[in-house]
């Protein structure tokens, strides 16, 4: 296994406890804010997008290709990007981060079926093995804790398809800037992005000024901060590794997010995450594992 695979792994699976670690910020700011997921949207993008400002003009190339050559691939990351972060936010409304987390390894397989119909691609059996699998975790997540109402599940694989548009473009983008060197290509694909996601977040606050208060300011900045970082490092991971295979490792957000869910229900911040009995942790973990043990055997 070479370097570039090794890292790659690592920045995918520092994308997934980053994520796993935005959930937990979400599920605070909510709490805070009576679920206000269009403030969090609006004032995370716009401190991200302060945030890359800077970046993208230290990262910025002597001979920056014309925007007419990645402003779509540009438009198409951050456009389907707000749109899942929106139905992600709207989801954990309703539910722990634990339970979340997981049922977002379902992007592989949306992933998949979006290659089936528009590329012609076929699934053997170890694929429809793995979509059995799949659907078995999501019935366990099902019956792990509250249910899993369809309040929950719609949102949540809305978010899962604006993602995975959102995936197929960052690699185009990344690859625009991939005579920069992956890492530094990719890093500033992802300012590039989040200046434009900046720009959206600004204009809602703009239209709606009571979203911006000194509260939900200081209450956004660990989300953006976390999920920022998991990007970066996701960006990097699809640059080295590729989408597919950056997927893979990402889906390990499940057991990640249930991991955190335990110890911090477990020092006394129930309210963010309930504290679960022993058969709701095992039936969680077998989900989590059964979810990750499917999107390998898909990609076989």
């Amino acid at each position: 296994m070479g370097n570039t695979v090794l890292l790659g792994i690592g920045l995918g699976l520092g994308a997934a406890f980053f994520q796993s670690l935005s959930y937990i910020c979400i599920r605070r700011f909510n709490n805070r804010h009576d679920d206000n997921i269009i403030a969090l949207l609006a004032l995370s993008h716009i401190l991200m997008g302060l945030i890359s400002i800077p970046l993208a003009g230290w990262l910025w190339p002597e001979s920056m290709p014309p925007l007419s050559s990645y402003g779509l691939s540009l438009l198409g990351t951050s456009g389907f990007y707000l749109l899942g972060q929106f139905f992600l936010f709207a989801a954990i409304i309703h539910s722990e981060p634990s339970r979340v987390s997981p049922l977002l390894g379902l992007k592989v397989f949306i992933l998949a079926m979006i290659s089936v119909v528009f590329l012609n691609q076929h699934l053997n059996t170890s694929k429809w093995v793995a979509v059995i699998l799949t659907t078995a975790a999501v019935l366990l997540l099902s019956h792990s804790g509250k249910r899993l109402e369809g309040r929950f599940i719609l949102p949540g694989l809305l978010a899962c398809l604006s993602y995975c548009l959102s995936d197929l473009c960052i690699k185009v983008l990344v690859d625009h800037f991939a005579f920069l060197g992956i890492l530094r290509g990719a890093v500033l694909a992802t300012a590039l992005s989040y200046i434009v996601c900046g720009i959206f977040g600004a204009v809602v606050v703009a239209l709606n000024p009571k979203h911006s208060t000194r509260d939900t300011w200081l209450y956004a900045v660990p989300f953006a901060i976390s999920w920022f970082l998991a990007m970066i490092c996701l960006f990097s991971c699809f640059g080295l590794v590729g989408v597919v295979f950056g997927n893979i490792l990402q889906s390990t957000r499940g057991m990640l997010s249930i991991v955190l869910g335990f110890v911090i229900a477990h020092i006394g911040f129930e309210a963010l995450e309930p504290k679960p009995s022993m058969r709701i942790i095992v039936q969680r973990l077998v989900a989590a594992v059964l979810m990750t043990g499917a999107v390998v055997l898909f990609l076989k």
